[in-house]
């Protein structure tokens, strides 16, 4: 399967989302045009505009979180400085690194025409609420698994076959 990677003036390239995100995007780079500039971050968007987040999960297989065939538009990802806060006497704190926050620029020229309703939006998650995820139950899984395997890690052969000796009686009576 494919997806379709939209950029340029109405520019499309086909990709094969079977592979790590990582490579993906580097080859997306790469056939794009874009390799030249080392410090751009791209990601994809849906053709409503829903980041897909790429580069959060680089060693993640990319049809984990694109469906195909698809067609998404190529966006950059850029991190812009905020306003420091101030503090209740009027100073700027100092403590830690400046925040960022993460805008994003579609590097499809005339979405507003060619994708009616087109409007780059990223999902919020809250810090708070714990994740939920199939680590969990794979874990849980895991467990109820070993619980009911086998503990030697040779195969299991029936009683009538315990060795190749009896096997070979077994053969030769048969004949």
């Amino acid at each position: 399967m494919y997806i379709v990677v939209r950029y340029g003036v109405d520019e499309a390239l086909l990709f094969n989302p079977k592979c790590r995100i990582a490579n993906l995007l580097a080859n997306i780079k790469l056939r794009c045009g874009y390799s030249e500039l080392a410090e751009i971050c791209l990601d994809l968007t849906d053709e409503t505009g829903l980041v897909k987040d790429l580069p959060s999960h680089p060693r993640q297989y990319g049809s984990k979180f694109l469906s195909s065939p698809g067609n998404y538009v190529l966006i950059e990802r850029r991190k812009v400085p905020v306003e420091k806060p101030v503090d209740s006497q009027g100073e700027e704190e100092v403590e830690g690194p400046p925040p960022t926050e993460t805008t994003y620029l579609p590097l499809l020229f005339n979405t507003d025409q060619l994708l009616p309703g087109y409007n780059v939006r990223s999902v919020q998650r809250n810090a708070a609420l714990p994740e939920k995820g199939r680590k969990g139950r794979h874990t849980k899984r895991a467990e109820d698994k070993s619980l009911t395997a086998p503990a030697s890690p040779t195969p299991r052969v029936p009683s009538n076959m315990s060795s190749t000796k009896n096997r070979t009686k077994a053969n030769k009576r048969t004949r």
